[in-house]
């Protein structure tokens, strides 16, 4: 099985160009750095407060010319992990983010920065990691919750070199289970500062805690519900991740998604974009599926529930937007293209999706599409080469299922 985690796109600033919003300079420690943002990523009009507070207190508190190794998880657009490489151009620097277009970001700004040697890897948590760092930092995301967030400081503890230290900033409102885990870590708070908004707490466990890759990179601590689902008389077996919608009940797309695909005859190839749960994918029972996505937590989840239905993905490829499908995939490789655009304001991606589509689906194969109503009229306005051949729509939402010409 193919699975990618080092974001492979061959162009990040062009892959990100039609999501910046604005550039924004940063000074820090006396190096001026910019920053590209986007409004399709957290912070999307300046630096945030609580990285601005985690990189003050570390500029105050840590010797950056004496750590040899960098990680910073859930970086974003990598201000935290560029900021530190700027001052520690020794140091062998790396950047993780669930969202392949934050990873995309991060390595389009680290190259604005001048920092070609910065590695970034678009993937969940502390997988991928295999070796102990000195410094590790995250701003902390309050939606992950509590149990992700709990694993985060436990990994963080494991993965720490023997001086190593971990320097994080959580909201205000999830302070007392970030002091509850220093206490269950038996860790030792090297630095501690808090307002209205934000905690930072510099760490270091006080005993190396030993913790295998399997416990690193289990999706145990993110599955919410572990049952079954039904729909139009079939049921079928599915995990549920937080932070993920339909993870308890099908949702109208959802429902109008399998009503329209049910008809479809068993395909040869598939390639699933934007997967989320893995309901589709479990619901459908074609063979040699890949799935493709912004979202890692997406990926691995469906990658599980399919592993789990005895149908492991061919491949398994985080993919910032639908305008790199088709440098990750042959051309005319699959029979079927199931796509779940997530629009971000602004920013048309009707004409990239036709263009992906014309790539990757072979003559006579399909292209399924659902979305909100008035974005599927505005892709059926855009698309050239299929002819719609069954659709369905409910409550704001439409199913469309075309054909290659």
């Amino acid at each position: 099985m193919r699975w990618d985690y080092t974001l492979s796109v061959v162009n990040p600033n062009e892959t990100i160009s039609r999501f910046v919003n604005k550039t924004v300079p940063f000074r820090f420690l006396g190096i001026d750095l910019s920053f590209q943002l986007s409004h399709a990523l957290f912070s999307s009009f300046d630096i945030d407060d609580g990285t601005r507070l985690l990189l003050k207190s570390i500029a105050q508190n840590v010797d950056l010319m004496g750590v040899r190794s960098i990680l910073d998880v859930g970086c974003g657009v990598g201000v935290i992990g560029a900021c530190l490489k700027a001052k520690a151009p020794h140091a062998r620097t790396m950047l993780q983010d669930r969202d392949s277009l934050a990873a995309a970001f991060a390595s389009a700004n680290s190259q604005l920065n001048g920092m070609d040697d910065i590695q970034v890897r678009c993937c969940l948590g502390f997988h991928e990691v295999e070796e102990p760092v000195d410094l590790i930092v995250s701003n902390l995301p309050a939606k992950a919750g509590g149990s992700v967030l709990r694993d985060m400081f436990g990994h963080a503890a494991a993965m720490l070199s023997p001086h190593g230290r971990a320097a994080i900033v959580i909201v205000s409102p999830l302070a007392g289970l970030a002091r509850e885990q220093m206490k269950n870590l038996d860790c030792e708070v090297l630095h501690a500062e808090e307002n209205k908004e934000y905690l930072v707490l510099h760490f270091r466990p006080r005993t190396r805690r030993n913790e295998s890759r399997e416990e690193r990179e289990s999706l145990d601590t993110y599955v919410r519900l572990q049952g079954s689902f039904s729909h139009a008389g079939h049921t079928y077996p599915l995990s549920t991740a937080f932070s993920l919608p339909d993870f308890d009940t099908l949702g109208h797309r959802l429902e109008l998604s399998m009503d329209v695909l049910s008809g479809v005859a068993e395909a040869g190839n598939v390639l699933f974009w934007n997967p989320g749960q893995g309901h589709v994918p479990a619901f459908l029972h074609f063979r040699n599926a890949s799935v493709a996505g912004r979202d890692s937590l997406e990926l691995a989840i469906t990658r599980h529930n399919l592993i789990v239905a005895g149908r492991a993905p061919q491949a398994v490829i985080p993919s910032p937007s639908e305008r790199e499908l088709r440098d990750m995939f042959a051309p005319e490789s699959f029979d079927l293209l199931v796509a779940d655009p997530r629009p971000v304001p602004r920013v048309p991606w009707q004409e990239e999706l036709v263009l992906s589509a014309q790539h990757l689906v072979r003559p006579g194969g399909m292209l399924f599409l659902s979305s909100t109503s008035t974005e599927v009229h505005r892709f059926l306005d855009a698309v050239t080469g299929f002819r719609m051949i069954g659709g369905k729509k409910q409550l704001g939402n439409r199913a469309v299922l075309l054909k290659r010409t």
